[in-house]
């Protein structure tokens, strides 16, 4: 029997995605500077995508799990919207978008309001609220389409007050997707841009020095993983754009199955950016898996937290 590409590509991307993520929280919880608000941003970061992934195999390695629905009505209708839907799925991935969102402004107040952060970042009750924030904003913005999702004669579907409902909600998802994160990133990293310009030189110790840098490291990679992110999430989201405002889009077709390759595959990739780019991430490879000692020496100084 032929396999549909859609469970394919899901399937390969979500044991991929639980892989990578997997490694990635086990070298991140043995850092020395775990507990760092950046370290436990990344964290969350790797672990909603983990969860992405491992709810991308559960649901698409066996497609028939997602139409099997309970008897009773009451249950039936809210497996439907919680489970068939593919509402934690999404709302995963609206998860992650948030947290590199929460991620990009960490570093904005790092660098351009550095005093205050010092200070607001020790606080228990900031860190908590920084990793629930991108949970948070995820399950509620997806709840529109937990709402559309309705049982009509024993099967899951999708049931809006009217087509304009359901493009508001398509731009609207466009905006959360790619809108705010972009120009956020831009925001951020053109002002820091400038404002690292002028500090240069102005770096009068040791310490100081590794301190910039291991700053400079993590904008770098995070610089990285916001380009990445948008790279992988445009090709889908403008496609969708024009499926919502009246264009064509074969869900069937080649196109289509690439954008949702590329989009589904960022949540694979920032674990090998970290591993290749982020200096904590590379120190505590050598700490954790002495074997690869060779392979990921710290390109600059990284002096903990």
């Amino acid at each position: 029997m032929k396999m549909d590409p859609t469970v394919l590509i899901y399937s390969v991307i979500g044991f991929i995605g639980c892989s990578t993520n997997g490694f990635a929280i086990f070298i991140l919880f043995h850092l020395n500077s775990r507990l760092s608000t950046t370290n436990l941003l990344i964290t969350n970061q790797c672990i909603i995508d983990f969860v992405t992934s491992l709810m991308s195999l559960c649901l698409f390695l066996d497609p028939n799990i997602m139409t099997r629905l309970p008897d009773s009505n009451s249950v039936a209708e809210f497996v439907c919207r919680f489970w068939s839907s593919k509402y934690i799925f999404w709302a995963c991935t609206c998860s992650s978008t948030a947290n590199l969102v929460v991620l990009t402004v960490d570093r904005y107040f790092a660098v351009m309001h550095a005093i205050k952060y010092n200070v607001i970042k020790e606080r228990l009750s900031m860190k908590v609220l920084f990793l629930l924030i991108p949970w948070i904003c995820g399950f509620m913005f997806l709840l529109l389409w937990f709402a559309a999702h309705t049982v009509k004669d024993g099967e899951c579907i999708q049931s809006w007050p009217s087509v304009d409902y359901q493009k508001a909600f398509g731009l609207l998802t466009t905006v959360y997707l790619l809108i705010i994160p972009i120009s956020a990133m831009l925001f951020v990293y053109i002002n820091i841009f400038y404002a690292l310009r002028y500090r240069v030189g102005d770096v009068s110790s040791t310490i100081n020095a590794n301190c910039e840098a291991r700053r400079l490291n993590i904008i770098k990679t995070m610089v990285i993983v916001s380009v990445t992110y948008i790279v992988c999430w445009t090709p889908n989201q403008i496609a969708f754009v024009n499926f919502t405002l009246g264009g064509e889009l074969d869900f069937h077709g080649a196109v289509y199955y690439i954008t949702i390759a590329m989009s589904l595959v960022n949540i694979c990739v920032n674990p090998i950016i970290y591993t290749f780019k982020y200096n904590d991430f590379r120190v505590g490879v050598r700490k954790t898996l002495p074997c690869l000692k060779s392979i990921f020496t710290p390109q600059e100084p990284t002096p903990p937290n």
